[in-house]
Formats: structure tokens, sequence, C-alpha cells
């Protein structure tokens, strides 16, 4: 590993959580790091993201002592839309609705209401269909069916057998990026909490390789390499590193090695010249707000 390269990751996970924590007291600007004055880059720490904290708040924890396997089921139809705003109108969900979801949805389309989220595409597949009914009956359907025997795999309490494991159902394979977010969710719910491997695995997805191409010097095109391997490394390097308020070993694991790996390689770019994220921030009144 390149040590510039690694004191320069860390000092981003720094930097991006000192105005997460500096956003709260106000006023802005909350950095002098220009490209982070400029540009939209998420939460090191997912948990502090605004649309995980209503989950918390408002989906999985009032529903601790539901069965696994709707814990599971209701998990993915909220980040398969991925709003609060639909999950609220929906509500849990303790059994498999399609018409109500599919209903709800078109209705709040039509009134021109949130209903999927941005942060994140979901395609259609190549479907000619509306895509609240490729969601729900081709991508959501296959979890509620197979819900008991993924509630079976989630008593391995490992992240990666329930990655695998929901990563064969339709809509949620790939690259794994969708399983992913589930799963992870689901390390902070009964369904996967302590999972053994949260300190040792995680799914690197194009941009965290990217990023640890980055700290090893390396092509940005290379694919070749044992990637949780490199994660592992960077984690272990963590104490050297980071010297930020609320940056326990319970915060600072292989999902936060491997989200900020991707938002380190997009401010990389910028510093290099070499693209720009698609948002941007602005500053109004002293309030700081993202603008696409």
């Amino acid at each position: 590993m390149n040590t510039e390269n690694v004191e320069s990751f860390f000092h981003w996970i720094n930097e991006r959580h000192s105005i997460y924590l500096k956003r709260k007291v106000g006023p802005a600007p909350f950095t002098e790091d220009e490209i982070l004055q400029r540009y939209k880059f998420t939460n090191p720490f997912r948990e502090n993201d605004r649309v995980t904290i209503w989950m918390r708040q408002n989906w999985t924890n009032p529903h601790q002592q539901a069965p696994i396997c709707q814990q599971i089921y209701n998990i993915c139809l909220f980040r398969m839309f991925g709003t609060p705003e639909f999950a609220e109108a929906v509500g849990w969900q303790t059994e498999f609705n399609p018409s109500l979801l599919k209903s709800t949805a078109r209705e709040k389309l039509n009134r021109k209401e949130k209903v999927f989220t941005g942060a994140y595409i979901i395609t259609n597949q190549g479907l000619k269909l509306p895509k609240e009914e490729v969601v729900v009956d081709l991508f959501l359907e296959p979890v509620w069916r197979n819900s008991e025997d993924l509630a079976k795999v989630a008593e391995q309490k490992s992240l990666r057998a329930m990655h695998k494991a929901l990563g064969k159902l339709k809509g949620w394979g790939g690259g794994g990026f969708m399983a992913y977010e589930a799963v992870t969710d689901m390390n902070y719910t009964p369904v996967l909490a302590n999972a053994k491997d949260k300190m040792t695995w995680a799914n690197a997805g194009p941009g965290a390789k990217r990023g640890l191409n980055r700290i090893h010097d390396r092509p940005l095109t290379n694919g070749r390499a044992d990637w949780n391997q490199e994660m592992r490394k960077l984690l272990l390097h963590k104490d050297y590193y980071v010297a930020m308020p609320q940056a326990d070993d319970d915060n600072i694991d292989m999902r936060c090695i491997e989200h900020s790996l991707c938002e380190w390689d997009k401010y990389e770019r910028v510093r290099l010249g070499q693209g720009r994220p698609r948002s941007k921030v602005s500053y109004n009144d002293g309030e700081w707000y993202p603008v696409n």
C-alpha cells in the first residue's frame, strides 16, 4: 500500500465525518476543503444518513419482535423503494400484498409524489413494464416466497452467507448492490445482529475497487485483486489515522471501509481532474443542502 494514499483515504473519512458533526451546530461552511465544500459526498458511516435514521426509528426498531422472515421481507421492501414517504404510506407488511404496494405507488406517482429513491437506480432489467410492477412482482415476490429459507440462512450470523442467498433472487444479484444494502440493514436488526463477519467481509463495488487500485497505485481498470483482504488490511490501519468523535470499533467496520473507498475515489477524481460527482452542495442563509 502507498502510505500517502492510505493517509489521504483516512483523512477523507475524518473530514467528511467532521462536516456531519459541524452541520448539527452550524453555521456553514463546515470545512476548508474546497472539494468537500462544493460537491456532495455521503457519510462514511451509513447509520448517519437521513433515510437510514428514519428507517431505524420508524421501520425496523419498532418491529424487532416480528418474525425474522417478516423482518427480512420488510427490509428488502424498504430498500427496493428507498423512500420514507412510500414506506409510511404502505406501512409495515405482515403479508405479501402486491395490489396495495402497486396501487399506492401508482397513486403517488400520478400526484408527482416521491416513491423511489434517487440515491441509487433500480432498473427494469429491460422489461417494458411500469417500474412498480417490476419491483413488486419480480423483485419482492421472490423475497416473500423464500423468506423462511432466508430466515434459516440468518441463523448462520453471516453477512456474506445472507448476501449470497439473497443475491440468487431476481433483482438482487448482478453486482450484488441491492442485496448488500439490505444485508447491511439486517446487521442492525435481530436478523443479523452481531454478525460474525462484520469486521472481515464486505461486498466491494466498482467504486471501492477503483479506490483500492488508487491505494495500491494500480491502473484504475484493474479487476483482479483480493478485494476483501485489501479492505481488511486498511481496517487494521484505522487506529493510526482516524481521530474523530464517535469513531470507535463498532463504527469503523468493513462496510465503512468499502463505502468510504467509493466516496474517496470520487474525491480523487475531482482532485486529479478526472471527473466530477453529479451532485453539488450549496449554502443558503447559513444552511447546507445538496443540489443536483
